[in-house]
């Protein structure tokens, strides 16, 4: 791409709007700096992919181009693995499971790795029964018949094929999943379809939908049909560009035409899927915090307070047209900066000098970026009126037509009219209230007390969440999933305990997800315990207010109503260091009725005239360190309430060994050695025991292997550890230091 291209591609602006395998975290931060180098040294306008922006499809082209030699050398197997399909496949042959098993054996991690099995499990199923799987791919692949009728049917199917399996010897009664998910069958259709059909993996489709800031169109009555046809829409965009990129398709016609065993891919489908795939993973970077607790791809409810010009002069407008507006119309179209520095440099050449415009910023960036159809906005006239409440139903528009409020949303406006606002409201245009939970909640209820039958909340459409997505995510074999998920299920009150470091967080939202099937945020609740956690916290209190003291409900006890009148769905209540607060203190009258056996049983509350209850579909999942003495020891009587599961170090589970792998780090494999060493050091010891072993954790998502970060969490994490197991033997610790540091020399 010369300079000219590249003007070219930066004047389109930023407006046209995966989870990343370990294998390819070097690959994706060589990427990175090497673009970023090529896009400094032509005078391209400058980006950090960590600020939330959205990028051009012939943005991520351009990304692919310039690295096109490392991603091809990464990706190049998927053009192998079609090429070796179609010299294989014959859906007539005599010996069925052989001919399936060789026509997928370069499927790669597209059907393996980590805990996803669909390749093994596909292949014991056509050795068990050849006629019943050539029958479900003769279905899966008939053309003639919807999407619909053949993705469930084929599933179907493999359940009836998966008990027969765990039935046909002992050592297969442990399998519970058979792996023929949509991401399975998108490969078997893309292999016998590669000119129709899309390799599909959803937290990919996810990642690249937020970069360019794709709009879903799919209508299609079944989820997992929409959600593939907006993927293969969205495929179909990025192909539309390759077609008119002639650079792009003569540099992909070099690599392919390098290799004899390669796939021609003409209609460019694996092409799009792979740009697709390498800038997906650019997104991750965002959001490192919500991939911690599993809700990186969860589009969340906010809130909002807005006051529609200086003494709510343009509500009225605002109103009648369905739309808000707010101003800085002087900087125009504000989807055009970068970053919020960009923003504030502008308002402050154009407006004035001498002012920072900081708060200013902040909110054109947030009425830009941050806010989202189905957002709720509270508009305000001053500081104690409310005049109306909406929800957000458009995207930024930038309308130079409309003058001073040229910048817009479109909003369905519920409610007009005047209400006195609780307390005294904030001065700013647009704030983002929705971490003020107790305001939202008062707000809320101001507009629920009248009867409009808008209010009704509007049905989202949550990310699906399996048992293979788990798998995949946490370092924990299936056998012992499926045992932990029979326990929650049975006990309705379980605690996660185990040693710093072995993930108990990182696993227990997304257990809840993966027992719900979907990620749906609104029923899954996490709090922290602390020595200042109360009952009047977590169940009931007075709490002063304006007009002395109020009765204010907790956080357990709102969760319990909200899943009382959904019966029917599962509700997850997670605490976070369960034995750091005072549990007698804190669950009150509650050891009775949080017993799987005594919920819907109702008992009077000490601050109410109420009869409270625990519905029998919440769930509460604790974490406990084990390696913590400073903490006292759980109540007898509350520990009968709960079942204890041992969360240990996963060094052993094949997705850590695949993720070691991956690393190709001498370095990493003998410092690994050497804690799984220590760790059964730890585990002998009569002052420590199991509980008190390494987790993974420390060693988990680090993006490239330097002898920096290897020094760095031997000195700076695990040796202050092992002061803290053995301040009574320095001459262990000293011994341990140097078996360490020697590791990683």
């Amino acid at each position: 791409m010369n300079k000219s291209q590249a003007d070219k591609v930066e004047s389109r602006g930023l407006s046209d709007g995966i989870k990343h395998s370990h294998t390819k975290g070097r690959l994706r931060e060589w990427m990175d700096a090497e673009y970023l180098k090529y896009r400094t040294a032509n005078n391209c306008r400058y980006y950090d992919h960590k600020e939330n922006f959205d990028m051009t499809i012939q943005d991520t082209l351009e990304y692919y181009k310039q690295n096109i030699e490392k991603c091809w050398s990464a990706e190049k197997y998927k053009w192998e693995a079609v090429k070796h399909y179609k010299d294989n496949w014959n859906i007539e042959a005599v010996n069925f499971p052989e001919m399936l098993e060789e026509s997928l054996k370069q499927s790669a991690n597209l059907l393996s790795g980590g805990m996803y099995y669909a390749y093994k499990m596909v292949c014991a199923f056509a050795r068990l029964n050849p006629e019943k799987m050539r029958e479900l791919f003769k279905l899966l692949y008939d053309e003639n018949l919807p999407l619909v009728e053949r993705l469930q049917p084929f599933r179907t199917g493999c359940e009836g094929l998966l008990k027969e399996y765990q039935n046909s010897a002992p050592e297969n009664a442990k399998a519970m999943n058979h792996y023929q998910d949509l991401r399975a069958l998108c490969v078997y259709l893309s292999f016998e379809y590669p000119e129709k059909y899309f390799l599909f993996k959803y937290k990919m489709y996810v990642g690249y939908r937020k970069l360019v800031n794709y709009k879903e169109e799919s209508t299609e009555n079944d989820y997992e049909v929409r959600k593939y046809s907006n993927f293969a829409n969205l495929c179909q965009s990025v192909v539309d560009a390759i077609e008119k990129d002639e650079e792009l398709k003569e540099l992909q016609h070099k690599q392919i035409s390098n290799k004899h065993n390669c796939f021609e891919d003409s209609a460019y489908h694996l092409l799009a899927q792979t740009i697709i795939y390498v800038n997906s993973n650019r997104e991750e970077e965002t959001t490192q915090v919500k991939v911690a607790v599993a809700d990186n791809d969860v589009i969340t409810r906010r809130y909002w307070i807005y006051s529609p010009g200086e003494g709510a002069s343009i509500w009225d407008d605002c109103y009648l047209g369905g739309r808000m507006s707010i101003g800085w119309s002087e900087i125009g179209d504000l989807s055009a900066y970068n970053t919020k520095d960009e923003m504030k440099d502008a308002m402050k050449e154009a407006i004035n000098p001498s002012s920072t415009f900081m708060m200013a910023a902040h909110a054109t960036w947030q009425f830009v970026h941050d806010m989202k159809p189905g957002d709720v906005v509270f508009a305000k006239k001053g500081m104690y009126t409310l005049i109306g409440r909406g929800i957000v139903e458009s995207d930024y528009i930038y309308d130079p037509s409309r003058g001073e409020y040229a910048n817009i949303r479109k909003v369905k406006w519920t409610h007009n009219g005047n209400w006195k606002h609780p307390g005294q409201a904030v001065m700013k245009t647009l704030t983002d209230i929705t971490p003020y939970t107790d305001y939202v909640a008062k707000l809320n209820a101001i507009f629920e007390s009248d009867t409009d039958e808008d209010i009704e909340e509007q049905v989202v459409n949550y990310p699906e969440y399996s048992a293979g997505d788990f798998l995949e995510d946490v370092y924990m074999d299936e056998l012992k999933y499926n045992t932990l998920v029979a326990l929650v299920r049975n006990k309705k009150n379980v605690i996660l305990q185990g040693a710093p470091g072995v993930g108990k967080t990182f696993a227990a939202k997304r257990l809840a997800y993966s027992m719900m099937g979907v990620k749906d945020t609104n029923r899954v609740m996490m709090v922290q315990f602390h020595q200042s956690y109360s009952y009047e916290d977590f169940i009931m209190g007075f709490r002063p207010s304006e007009n002395g003291f109020e009765l204010k409900r907790g956080a357990f006890y709102n969760f319990c109503k909200r899943a009382e009148i959904d019966s029917e769905k599962e509700y997850f209540f997670i605490i976070d260091e369960i034995n750091r607060g005072n549990m007698s203190k804190i669950f009150g009258e509650l050891f009775m009725l949080i017993e799987s056996d005594k919920r819907e049983v109702e008992l009077q509350l000490l601050y109410s005239d109420e009869l409270f209850s625990v519905p029998r579909n919440v769930y509460i999942i604790g974490m406990m360190n084990t390696a913590d003495r400073s903490l006292a020891m759980l109540d007898y009587a509350l520990r009968r309430r709960f079942a204890f599961f041992d969360i240990t170090p996963g060094f052993e589970t094949e997705g850590f060994r695949a993720y070691k792998k991956s690393l190709g780090s001498e370095k990493f494999n003998r410092l690994i050695n050497c804690v799984e060493t220590l760790n059964e050091s730890i585990a002998k010891d009569e002052s420590l025991g199991e509980g008190f072993c390494i987790g993974h954790s420390y060693f988990c998502s680090l993006k490239d292997v330097t002898d920096q970060t290897l020094s760095g969490i031997v000195e700076f994490e695990l040796i202050p550890l092992l002061k803290e197991y053995w301040f009574d033997d320095p001459a262990k610790v000293k011994d341990w230091t140097s078996i360490l540091r020697s590791s990683i020399k």
